[in-house]
Formats: structure tokens, C-alpha cells, sequence
């Protein structure tokens, strides 16, 4: 991908593949493009970031815990608690196994509801909150 500046309008846009002229999407203003070396060392760079940070998800953190198999812990095994287990929060996990157990599953299918929601949480944040809210957390029963 490269990015282009309209001299007419000033608005940036961007094209797939290198091309010698461009028009601008808005303003339909036509101008000869120039590459430079560092636009394409930038988008390299960029390339490789994002395909760090897509696999950093089930990278462990500072604890060793992995926000990403917790994620998946969460979403396939939560109703038994199996999340909480693996993140250090083993009251929560009980609870959560004693409650599938004792209710026969009719309650189960609201930790399972809870455990999906918390799965989400913990695919969408950061490690750095994932490890202050969740593992360093000195609740107990850490919920949302």
C-alpha cells in the first residue's frame, strides 16, 4: 500500500501498488507520482508490526499467563470455570464448577454467557490489562 497527499485538496489517500499517476478520490484532481525508498521502508515496517502484534495475543506476559489461551479457555470451557483456573483465580473457577454441578446446568447457561463475554474482554484488551484487571487483580472473583 502507498499513501498519497493531493496537492489540490490536501486529503490522503492510498493505492494498492505503485502507479505513475494517481487521481484523487475526492477531488479528482490527476498528479504524477515520485516513490521514495523510505515510503516503502515504512510500509514494510508497518507489515511486520501488525504481524507481530496479531500473533502477541497468545504470547505470554510478564506472569506467564497468556491472555489469548485464556480468551479461548474462556469461550469453549468457561461454564466450568476453567478460565479462572488458569489465570490463578481457583475461588472463582469452584464457583463457577459448583455452580454448573449443583444447578444441574440450568445456571450454567448463565456462566457460559458471563465466560463469553469475558473471553471477548480478554481478546480485545491489551496484555498490560489483562494483567492489571485480570492475574494481579486482588479481587477474588474478577467479573468485567
Amino acid at each position: 500500500m502507498y499513501i498519497h497527499n493531493c496537492p489540490e485538496c490536501g486529503k490522503q489517500y492510498s493505492t494498492q501498488e505503485k502507479v505513475s499517476r494517481v487521481k484523487c478520490p475526492y477531488c479528482g484532481a490527476e498528479t504524477n507520482v515520485s516513490y521514495s525508498e523510505q515510503q516503502q521502508t515504512q510500509w514494510q515496517q508497518f507489515n511486520s508490526q501488525a504481524a507481530n502484534s496479531l500473533d502477541s495475543v497468545f504470547n505470554n506476559g510478564p506472569s506467564g499467563k497468556s491472555r489469548g489461551i485464556a480468551g479461548l479457555l474462556a469461550i469453549l470451557m468457561g461454564w466450568c470455570g476453567l478460565h479462572y483456573f488458569y489465570i490463578g483465580k481457583t475461588s472463582a473457577g469452584v464457583l463457577f464448577l459448583l455452580i454448573a454441578i449443583l444447578s444441574c446446568g440450568i445456571l450454567a447457561t448463565v456462566t457460559t454467557i458471563v465466560s463469553i463475554i469475558q473471553g471477548v474482554l480478554f481478546f480485545t484488551s491489551t496484555q498490560e490489562e489483562f494483567e492489571m484487571k485480570w492475574v494481579n487483580s486482588p479481587s477474588n472473583f474478577p467479573m468485567f
